[in-house]
């Protein structure tokens, strides 16, 4: 995965974009790529999101 970059998205701009990567499909695929990465990276900390994210995934599975 490349760099992260912050960007400031407001409530309004998280929420299209929110609508368009569940519209396109495409939200699945990037919660996977993103526990994907955190798994491999095995961090110290990450617990906590890897078990949010794969609850996360389990919604959009459905």
């Amino acid at each position: 995965m490349g760099a992260k970059v912050k960007v400031n998205l407001t409530d309004e701009d998280k929420e299209l974009l929110v609508e368009a990567l569940l519209s396109q499909g495409y939200a699945y695929e990037v919660v996977d790529s993103e526990l994907k990465d955190l798994e491999y990276e095995l961090k110290p900390g990450y617990e906590s999101k890897v078990k949010r994210l794969n609850a996360l995934i389990k919604k959009l599975h459905n």
